[in-house]
C-alpha cells in the first residue's frame, strides 16, 4: 500500500507533466504520457522508446474501455511517425500488464516480458474464479483478517482477470538484453521487492534510469508478500535493491511509473531505507503478540477499501516477516492464524 514518504530534498526533472492525450519528451528517444486509473493511485506513467524499427512501448494500463479510449488518442500520434515495434511489460501488476494483449492486437506488435513476471501473470490468469479465491481466502485467514472480509474475498473470485485481459505468447527478455534506440543503448536490470522480477531500463552513458515502480519519488513503492508465499522476506530483497542503487547520484535522472521524475536515486534510496526502518520499529516496539491484521492497522491508519486491504495487509506481513528474519519476532500458528511475538 503506497504511502507518502519524505521527498523534501528531491529535485524534480524539468519536464512538464503531460496532460490528457499529450506526449512529452524526456530524452531524444523517450516519450512520456499519462493515463488515468480508477484507484487511489489514480494514474500511470507510460513511455515509448524511439528505435530504428519503430516505437518500443513500455507498459500498458489495466484492461478497460477507459484505458482503450486513452490509447485511441495516443496511438495515432505515435503511428503517424513510426509503427509500434514492440511492447515491454515491466512487471505483472495489473496496471502495467492489463491492456497488453489488447494493445498487441491493435498494433500487431509483440509483447516482451521477463521470465519471472511472465510466470506470475500466467499463474494468476490460469486460475479459475474458485481456485484464485480459495488461495486469497486462505491467506487472508492466515493474516487474521475479519471473517466477513474473507467471505467477501471468496465471492469476488479471480479479481486479477477482471483487470488483465487475454495475454498472448510473449518474448522473454533476458538480463543481457540491450535495446538500441536512435540516441543510445538501454540495458536491462531485474530486481525483487515490489515484484519478484521487476524490469528496469537504464542508459549509463546518459545517466537515465527507467525505474518504473521501484524508486518512486512521491510515495513508497508497495512491498508486499504474494498470496501464494506469505512467509517470504520480500523486504530483505527490497533492501538489497536499495543498496544496489546507492551509487545513482545527483547526475542520474530517475524516471518513474507514477507521479513525477527526479534527480538523485541515491538520495531517494536513503529516504526509503529510513522509511522502512521506521515502519519496522513501529511493529517491533509493540511488545505483545500481533497478527498481520493487527500490524496492518498499526501501519495504515486510514479507511481502506477491500482492494486496498489486499496491498496493506500484504505489506504489513512483509514487514513482520523481515522482523522474523532479523530475530526480533517469532512466528507461530494459532488456530490457522500466524501470530508474531517478541523473540
Amino acid at each position: 500500500m503506497p504511502v507518502p514518504a519524505d521527498t523534501a530534498t528531491l529535485q524534480k526533472l524539468n519536464v512538464q507533466t503531460p496532460g490528457d492525450g499529450e506526449m512529452v519528451s524526456i530524452a531524444d528517444d523517450l516519450l512520456w504520457f499519462r493515463f488515468h486509473l480508477p484507484f487511489r493511485l489514480n494514474h500511470i506513467n507510460l513511455f515509448a522508446l524511439d528505435t530504428d524499427q519503430g516505437w518500443m512501448l513500455i507498459d500498458c494500463g489495466i484492461n478497460s474501455d477507459d484505458i482503450g479510449a486513452q490509447w485511441d488518442v495516443i496511438l495515432p500520434q505515435l503511428e503517424a511517425r513510426k509503427p509500434v515495434a514492440g511492447i515491454i511489460v515491466t512487471h505483472h501488476h495489473a496496471d502495467h500488464i492489463g491492456y497488453a494483449g489488447a494493445l498487441a492486437a491493435r498494433t500487431g506488435a509483440p509483447i516482451h516480458i521477463g521470465n519471472v513476471e511472465h510466470s506470475m501473470a500466467r499463474w494468476a490468469l490460469s486460475q479459475s474464479e474458485d481456485s484464485f479465491a480459495a488461495v486469497a481466502a486462505a491467506t487472508y485467514a492466515n493474516f487474521g483478517l475479519p471473517e466477513a472480509l474473507v467471505t467477501r474475498t471468496t465471492s469476488v473470485g479471480n479479481y486479477y482477470r477482471k483487470l488483465v485481459g487475454d495475454f498472448p505468447e510473449a518474448g522473454i527478455i533476458t538480463p543481457d538484453t540491450v535495446i538500441e534506440t536512435v540516441s543510445g543503448n538501454w540495458k536491462v536490470r531485474f530486481d525483487a521487492g515490489h515484484a519478484p522480477g521487476h524490469l528496469g531500463l537504464y542508459d549509463e552513458a546518459r545517466r537515465l534510469y527507467i525505474a518504473v515502480d521501484f524508486l518512486l519519488g512521491r510515495i513508497s513503492p508497495n512491498i508486499s508478500v504474494s498470496l501464494r508465499d506469505p512467509d517470504r522476506d520480500v523486504l530483505a530483497q527490497y533492501y538489497e535493491y536499495l543498496a544496489s542503487v546507492a551509487n545513482l547520484g545527483a547526475d542520474w535522472q530517475i524516471i518513474c511509473g507514477h507521479d513525477w521524475h527526479y534527480h538523485d536515486g541515491a538520495a531517494r534510496a536513503a529516504q526509503l531505507v529510513a522509511h522502512h526502518d521506521k515502519r519496522l520499529d513501529e511493529l517491533r516496539v509493540i511488545g505483545t503478540p500481533q497478527t498481520t491484521s493487527d500490524a496492518m492497522n498499526t501501519l495504515f491508519r486510514m479507511e481502506l477499501t477491500d482492494h486496498e486491504i489486499f496491498f496493506a495487509s500484504c505489506e504489513a506481513r512483509a514487514h513482520l516477516n523481515h522482523l522474523v528474519s532479523r530475530g526480533d519476532l517469532v512466528r507461530d500458528m494459532q488456530d490457522g492464524v500466524a501470530v508474531f511475538s517478541p523473540a
